[in-house]
């Protein structure tokens, strides 16, 4: 059973915690800060160390400084807030397996990112002691082998002997690399005696010296050690070189031992593999995780958001063209870094190009850059857009703007013909991966003759739709907490009026997610709101028409009406209390606990 430590100064974050780790079969060990922290650590001697960066006294850093030290085969966990992510970047750096931020809406993320970390901590320990195994073994022979060669170079009989029973290939080379001794092993193994040959053609079947030859070092005395796949026949071999000596202490030969690897070597790759997709996995849970209320920046739990984030997963494991449909407002941009974020080409650049903004006449050298004399004012080289995205990806907002013009030269750009600057004569290539967005029917466009069907068809390769958000209003109250989180600046106000609230959830938003920001932004500094459309005094059932209804099937069983029925009243007091848990669980007369495992019950997390 893993014992964990978790270190937190916030009682009420150490305590959920340390019950959810508890009830998935952990021993948890607890303290309040740093210097406790590293107290229990030294005599708990935990599995595993979750610490939470900002403490009083002694810091996360500190700590995670200290048990890596101390421990380097420890696994940590940090736990960030919000606006300390460079700190959480830090402890990555300096060792930690992951990070958590604030606030843990879901204590799955944290048991499964513990599970992660203890597992790959496990594989870790076992490759290095595979690998310690392995070489100390082979120091071993080697050291026996070498002890025996000198004690025994008077008599060549005995020493073949000696060779023969080794179970690697061994063979002695000159200074010129051919080859003055093989044994049985590697005759065998090659299918010949190849005595008096070039070491690089007959062992490795190349032209010339060996690129991973290490024998200039060896005649210089020094025993060295090498790892390469062989080309003959593909196998991965270890090998460890040495020098034999002569009566005056000068380097006669080399003596090369050789050890078929390949069993490992695959056993390390299929490691690597698997902590790939644990790596990948563990991203995208923490990402998607359905009833979370947010996918990275997104906000959002409605079914609708739930295909979306689907898509944006799909379109992040792909490499193909993205097309983004929605209203103004609905977080195409958003949408689109997302992607980015969770593909292969995250480290590189996103470079963002308003299409309906560029003019005309400029639009050819913004996107394909220039060159110093091109045109007047054209003092300097100019990269393009293009230049730009080298290595990341290029996203296209309103992509239906582009001119008929332009299309033809991006498209064979896109599809790796390359392009010419403007005013420059040598074609240029660049890898960029286009995320295109729009509030048009693309379709329409192309009858219209206003887009060119094969530039159509390459960017529409993965479309995804952005619903407005008059059709997840269920969404509401979880956007409506974000943006008083991110605009209060230190405000105080953490819920709006039951009123406001009404008026919010009755209208339509024709400006979507950045006109329900702006509302916010405005009563959260002047304490009013202002929706034109919305009605003074929306009745309740308005409200209660969102909510999914009770289930009266006469066929049900009790068991079935009752689950049924509880589904229902857990769902009605969390949307008429903001999906704040802690005072639902209080209204409902349950612990927060029970309230968690009835809504995991229920498929409300």
């Amino acid at each position: 059973m893993e014992k964990i430590l978790v270190i937190d100064d916030e009682s009420i974050i150490r305590e959920s915690m340390t019950a959810y780790l508890e009830d998935s079969g952990c021993v948890v060990c607890q303290a309040r800060d740093g210097r406790e922290g590293l107290a229990v650590f030294r005599t708990e001697k935990p599995d595993l160390v979750v610490v939470d960066l900002r403490m009083p006294g002694i810091d996360g850093l500190e700590v995670l400084s200290t048990v890596i030290a101390e421990s380097p085969d420890t696994p940590t966990l940090v736990v960030s807030g919000t606006g300390v992510i460079q700190d959480a970047i830090e402890a990555l750096r300096m060792g930690a397996l992951d990070f958590i931020t604030k606030p843990i809406l879901d204590m799955a993320v944290l048991e499964h990112a513990a599970k992660t970390a203890l597992e790959r901590a496990r594989l870790r320990v076992e490759n290095r002691r595979y690998r310690e195994h392995l070489e100390e073994e082979i120091r071993c022979r080697t050291i026996d082998l070498v002890e025996r060669t000198r004690a025994l170079q008077e008599s060549e009989a005995k020493l073949s002997a000696i060779i023969e029973l080794f179970e690697g290939l061994i063979y002695t080379s000159t200074r010129d690399h051919r080859i003055e001794f093989m044994n049985r092993k590697l005759m065998d193994h090659i299918g010949r005696d190849a005595t008096g040959e070039k070491c690089h053609a007959a062992l490795f079947d190349l032209t010339s010296t060996c690129p991973w030859c290490v024998n200039t070092q060896v005649f210089k005395g020094e025993t060295t050690r090498w790892e390469t796949r062989n080309p003959r026949d593909n196998r991965w071999y270890y090998g460890i070189n040495t020098p034999i000596f002569g009566p005056d202490g000068q380097v006669l030969k080399v003596q090369s031992i050789a050890l078929d690897i390949t069993d490992r070597k695959e056993a390390e790759e299929a490691m690597r593999e698997r902590e790939v997709r644990l790596r990948e996995e563990n991203t995208r849970l923490r990402s998607s995780l359905k009833g979370s209320g947010q996918f990275g920046r997104i906000i959002g739990k409605s079914a609708a958001m739930q295909k979306v984030y689907e898509t944006i997963l799909k379109a992040a494991q792909a490499d193909a063209g993205v097309i983004i449909y929605g209203e103004s407002g609905t977080g195409k941009e958003l949408v689109a870094k997302t992607i980015h974020e969770l593909s292969d080409r995250s480290p590189g650049p996103f470079v963002t190009v308003n299409c309906g903004a560029i003019p005309d006449t400029l639009i050819e050298s913004e996107f394909f850059g220039y060159r110093k004399g091109a045109f007047t004012g054209a003092a300097t080289d100019k990269p393009g857009f293009l230049d730009s995205a080298h290595g990341g990806t290029l996203f296209l907002d309103e992509v239906g703007e582009i001119p008929l013009s332009l299309q033809v030269k991006l498209l064979r750009a896109i599809e790796g013909g390359g392009y010419t600057p403007v005013g420059g004569d040598k074609l240029v290539k660049t890898d960029f991966r286009v995320v295109a967005a729009t509030h048009r029917d693309l379709r329409e466009r192309v009858e219209q003759q206003k887009m060119r069907q094969d530039f159509y068809y390459r960017i529409h390769l993965i479309p995804l739709f952005m619903p407005p958000l008059r059709q997840r209003k269920e969404d509401l109250p979880l956007l409506v907490h974000h943006f008083l989180n991110t605009l209060g600046h230190g405000n105080s106000l953490h819920a709006l009026p039951e009123s406001v609230m009404r008026e919010i959830q009755c209208y339509n938003w024709p400006g979507n997610v950045r006109e329900l920001q702006n509302v916010i932004h405005r009563y959260v500094t002047l304490r009013e709101i202002d929706l034109p459309l919305a009605p003074d005094t929306p009745h309740a059932h308005e409200i209660a028409s969102s909510m999914p209804p009770f289930r009266n099937n006469p066929l049900a069983s009790l068991a079935e009406a009752l689950n049924d029925a509880e589904k229902s009243v857990i769902v009605q007091s969390l949307q008429a209390h903001q999906w704040k848990r802690g005072r639902v669980a209080q209204i409902l007369g349950i612990d927060r606990r029970t309230l968690f495992r009835k809504m995991k019950l229920h498929g409300l997390l």
